[in-house]
């Protein structure tokens, strides 16, 4: 079976055009390209409308009427989930996991537009075991998959009774789209890629989170585009176990499109240059960069990925390849709401200067 052979639902507006950075590329000495999947025509774009577009085509194949999603409080999967979801005639429960103590409850960012959007919210409260230093991040993970487990075991069950849906037509994502389905998403972005562009990329970055995107990109560069070597900017400490899920996760995409390729821990490279605080935790550093972006090519990054990964391929091209000529594409994942989230609206009125002139101008 063929990449082509399998079913797939056309959510998106393809291809994303492929943008050079006309004043990095000066800068650093390169050709550097943006691969804009911001811009992809769902809301306001993002990865998971390509990983969406295999999964929920598998959940109408097996009659599904019910998608169950979780993610953090302000995931981008969510939202896109939801309205996807919706467009197809199918409903959406949406399991948002809280896991800072003392926030605020509002409406911000993709959890305002999830209101928006109408999709129903079941919150889970994992605030104590991600703000327990005793735990590793491995052991934060697994207790954190098991508190949702129940939750979703449960809320679903209420869900469905009320709406008269069984458990055979609930279709439930695991790992915010990162199976081998979704991983097709971006396999088809690199086949994309390869067929928009005359331009050989020596080298491709992307974000690291979940591990479903920078898995199809490392098979889709393999089949696409062997001659790059695939980078994942890591967004947040990563748990030790996460390269083998992913090696699973590929090699499992890989045979369902009947490819021999295969890959090992050996074949994945990340960063982790720009972590900084921690997943959608406010930093100096990636609020530069999407400023630096913004007034210098005329786009927005995000402050949970994309903004991150801007910084980590910026700092690794500026130590490593800077004034080697070499083609590099940086993808960037969408998010866009990411940068109207509380906490980032908060730590940017303490910086900002517009306040300051507004209290002149009008005290």
């Amino acid at each position: 079976m063929k990449l082509n052979d399998i079913s797939k639902i056309e959510l998106a507006i393809k291809p994303t055009p492929i943008q050079r950075l006309k004043s990095f590329s000066h800068e650093y000495g390169c050709s550097i390209f943006v691969k804009r999947d911001d811009l992809l025509g769902v809301s306001f774009g993002g990865n998971k409308v390509r990983k969406l577009e295999y999964i929920l085509a598998d959940a109408k194949k097996k009659g599904a009427k019910l998608i169950a999603a979780s993610g953090s409080l302000q995931t981008n999967h969510g939202l896109l989930t939801a309205l996807c979801s919706a467009r197809l005639g199918m409903k959406c429960l949406l399991f948002l996991l809280i896991e800072e103590k003392g926030t605020e409850k509002c409406l911000s960012g993709n959890l305002l537009l999830d209101d928006y959007a109408g999709g129903d919210t079941v919150f889970v409260d994992i605030s104590d075991i991600m703000t327990d230093e005793a735990l590793s991040v491995g052991e934060k993970d697994a207790l954190s998959s098991e508190k949702l487990e129940m939750c979703m075991e449960r809320a679903l069950k209420e869900f469905q009774e009320r709406e008269g849906i069984s458990a055979a037509e609930t279709y439930a994502i695991s790992s915010a789209g990162s199976v081998p389905l979704g991983i097709l998403g971006y396999v088809d972005c690199m086949k994309e890629i390869a067929e928009q562009s005359d331009t050989a990329y020596d080298y491709l970055f992307c974000g690291n989170g979940s591990g479903g995107t920078y898995g199809g990109m490392v098979l889709g560069g393999r089949l696409y585009q062997p001659g790059a070597r695939v980078i994942g900017v890591g967004i947040e400490e990563m748990n030790p176990e996460k390269p083998a899920f992913i090696v699973e996760r590929v090699n499992q995409a890989a045979e369902l499109i009947g490819t021999g390729e295969r890959i090992s821990e050996n074949d994945l490279t990340f960063l982790f240059n720009s972590v900084n605080r921690g997943y959608a935790v406010p930093d100096e550093e990636t609020m530069r960069c999407i400023e630096d972006v913004a007034r210098r090519e005329g786009f927005f990054l995000d402050p949970v990925y994309s903004g991150k990964v801007m910084n980590g391929a910026l700092k690794y091209i500026g130590d490593n390849l800077r004034d080697t000529g070499k083609n590099i594409l940086i993808l960037h994942s969408g998010g866009g709401p990411g940068l109207y989230n509380r906490n980032m609206i908060d730590y940017r009125s303490r910086s900002s200067k517009v306040l300051d002139r507004w209290k002149h101008d009008t005290d």
